[in-house]
């Protein structure tokens, strides 16, 4: 038989010095998880991805199809991307129209698509559209050894927007699947490999794709 207590007891109980410590272990505990998800968000957005997700692929070659180019004025806005520009060298004069773009490297589903694209620097003599293959060089942060920096930087458009002989595919080609990766037929001929792992995708190694 389960015994029903009375209500001013629960009430009294609630108020003892036990239950007051509780709440204030559970109120720390709560307030040190929200300061722990303030920090990651702030080092999240610390994390340019105008340079590679990983160090090991920078000055290597990758490929991505583009999603979205930003407007001068879109640029401008976007302290942080713009500051990482300049310190590449790069003059505020550099920054206009379809200067700065991104690509998905993954498909098909939105939060992955653009939680995982790419941004990149596009030169003015070589102009992208939405829906493009790119070849991109993937740039690198400042360190101790090398206090310069180099953001990823578009190399030249590989294939346009609807091709009439498309070279390119998502890999595997099943639609359901959301982390499919951009494969071209031309890739092993080049010398591109395939880099498995957590950021899974083909790549032109940095010592087989020297800069020009």
């Amino acid at each position: 038989m389960i015994q029903h207590l009375p209500l001013k007891w629960l009430v009294d109980k609630s108020n003892s010095q036990a239950s007051r410590c509780l709440l204030r272990k559970l109120r720390s505990a709560a307030l040190l998880m929200m300061i722990c998800l303030f920090v990651c968000a702030v080092s999240s957005a610390g994390t340019s991805k105008l340079y590679p997700p990983s160090k090991d692929q920078a000055g290597a070659l990758r490929l991505a199809q583009v999603m979205t180019t930003a407007t001068r004025e879109d640029i401008l806005k976007l302290t942080t991307q713009r500051d990482h520009r300049l310190a590449t060298g790069l003059q505020g004069s550099h920054f206009k129209d379809g200067s700065l773009a991104m690509g998905r490297v993954f498909c098909c589903h939105p939060s992955l698509e653009e939680g995982m694209a790419i941004w990149f620097y596009v030169p003015p003599d070589a102009p992208v559209q939405v829906g493009d293959i790119v070849v991109v060089r993937m740039g690198h942060e400042a360190t101790k050894k090398d206090s310069s920096s180099k953001v990823n930087t578009l190399v030249e458009v590989r294939e346009k927007k609807d091709a009439p002989k498309s070279h390119c595919s998502w890999d595997p080609p099943k639609d359901f699947l959301w982390r499919r990766i951009l494969y071209c037929d031309w890739m092993p001929a080049e010398g591109w490999t395939l880099k498995k792992g957590g950021n899974k995708t083909w790549l032109k190694p940095a010592s087989d794709a020297p800069a020009k």
